[in-house]
């Protein structure tokens, strides 16, 4: 039954490098991986990169799944002894408690051809695997609609944009950092979140669409539906190479950084296909393919330097670290929980 599940997974994949399947209804190879990433620009880089370069290291294939988050430590804790996915991509807050749900393993640094490249900002204090890339966020906008470059979280709410901003929820991890900032804003904290409840409910006749996640706000722009966002560097630079009316904005107060890794799952069923996977992407000439156009993902390689779009908005990523806003996840992440439902039920609706 858990390995039907398991096909069936991968073969609902919306994308499979060569060789990772059989037939419907067996299990998979045991050189295929299932690795999840995030809908949007996180998909669409990983799908085209990632997966034909592990195939080419040497890894038979590997089957993308892309989920937020929080939706993936519940898929495996359903599921411990057989989980559906090997490999897991975790901002700072969802990875906290998947650690400590105990559904990873630590990362195998000694045996790993890629760790000494990275640096020790970006290593994890337990040993857990370290991360792939750096997300920056600011403010999306479309510079045709908007002339002059939105300077302040505050700008959202100017009266201008009546239903020409879009949101998205506090499931994401962008949704929370941005909540947290404007808590911060009006007098809270990152643990005391009230303000910024009070202050989304005053943006709500400005509000156009709540998406379901990032990769859908910024999708909202190609279709023309909203003018101003909170989101993600990346996804804001992929759209705009495909020639959407889009640009991004550094708030006067720094943009708000969030580190991903990419983790191993206990009973994985792939160990050595695993390293290998983790390896491809911490590599050199990966990580200088994803920071490139279109993907424009920051890098955390200490041989891979920033070029091309990157460079508008960090000179390195040491000024990207030094110069804008890293949050400390483990202060409010035990309370996200009740703010996504709070979300939910005051703001969603």
């Amino acid at each position: 039954m858990t390995l039907s599940r398991r096909s069936l997974l991968a073969l609902g994949s919306s994308a499979l490098a060569a060789g990772s399947l059989g037939r419907p209804g067996l299990s998979r190879a045991a050189s295929s991986i299932v690795a999840t990433t995030y809908p949007g620009s996180f998909d669409e880089a990983f799908k085209a990169v990632v997966g034909p370069a592990y195939s080419k290291a040497g890894g038979a294939g590997v089957s993308f799944t892309p989920l937020l988050g929080v939706d993936q430590i519940g898929k495996i804790q359903a599921s411990r002894n057989a989980p559906p996915f090997d490999v897991v991509l975790f901002d700072e807050g969802p990875l906290i408690p998947a650690i400590e749900s105990g559904v990873l393993e630590k990362f195998p640094a000694e045996k790993s051809k890629t760790f000494a490249d990275i640096p020790a900002a970006f290593r994890h204090p337990d040993g857990y695997a370290p991360v792939i890339t750096v997300q920056l966020i600011g403010i999306a906008y479309n510079p045709k609609k908007i002339k002059t470059p939105p300077a302040s979280w505050e700008d959202l709410w100017k009266p201008e944009y009546k239903g020409r901003v879009g949101i998205t929820g506090l499931a994401s991890s962008l949704g929370t950092a941005f909540m947290v900032e404007i808590a911060k804003m009006h007098g809270g904290s990152d643990t005391n979140i009230e303000p910024a409840f009070d202050a989304i409910k005053k943006l709500l006749p400005n509000v156009g669409a709540i998406a379901p996640s990032p990769g859908a706000l910024a999708a909202l722009f190609q279709q023309g539906e909203i003018d101003i966002a909170f989101n993600y560097w990346n996804n804001v630079a992929l759209l705009a190479a495909k020639g959407v009316d889009i640009a991004f904005a550094k708030p006067k107060t720094g943009a708000i950084v969030v580190r991903s890794s990419a983790q191993i799952v206990k009973n994985n069923q792939d160990p050595e296909g695993v390293l290998k996977y983790l390896d491809t992407v911490m590599s050199v000439d990966v990580q200088k393919t994803l920071e490139a156009s279109p993907w424009v993902m920051m890098p955390t390689n200490k041989k891979v330097p920033l070029t091309g779009p990157n460079l508008t908005v960090a000179s390195s990523v040491d000024d990207l670290v030094t110069n804008n806003v890293l949050l400390d996840w483990t202060r409010f992440q035990p309370l996200r929980g009740e703010w996504i439902t709070r979300f939910s039920k005051e703001v969603k609706t």
